[in-house]
């Protein structure tokens, strides 16, 4: 089974409960948190798609991983965009040649204005299935 998602770069201002930010990587509930997410000023990265075998590579799927992997290892943590982790999110943006022709992703212009504004807060990925 296939599926397709909207991924969206959202800003967090909040201080959250490191036990509610470990249930959010683990994909259990969190009501602070998803409250927080649906209100917070975001940024559309694009759509990620699944062709049920494998994840296919996109630009919002890159920026997704990175996310992920900066938010549970070494801690379960809400990254933050410091000048690091915003230089690897645009690098992670980029179009490259593998990547699933059929998806579309946002603007460069809109994610870098979007990192510049929020630098210094967290970051979080939200994402939600398309029909």
């Amino acid at each position: 089974m296939s599926w397709t998602s909207n991924c969206w770069l959202v800003a967090i201002r909040d201080e959250i409960p490191a036990d509610e930010i470990r249930r959010w990587w683990n994909a259990k509930e969190t009501p602070l948190l998803d409250d927080l997410v649906m209100r917070a000023p975001r940024v559309w990265l694009g759509k990620m798609s699944d062709s049920g075998e494998e994840a296919l590579p996109s630009p919002a799927r890159r920026v997704y991983a990175l996310l992920f992997l900066r938010g549970t290892l070494p801690e379960y943590v809400v990254p933050v965009l410091d000048e690091e982790l915003i230089i690897e999110i645009l690098a992670a943006f980029q179009p490259q040649g593998d990547d699933n022709p059929t998806d579309r992703y946002g603007a460069i212009a809109e994610v870098t204005a979007f990192l510049a504004e929020h630098q210094g807060v967290g970051a979080l990925t939200d994402e939600a299935c398309v029909p």
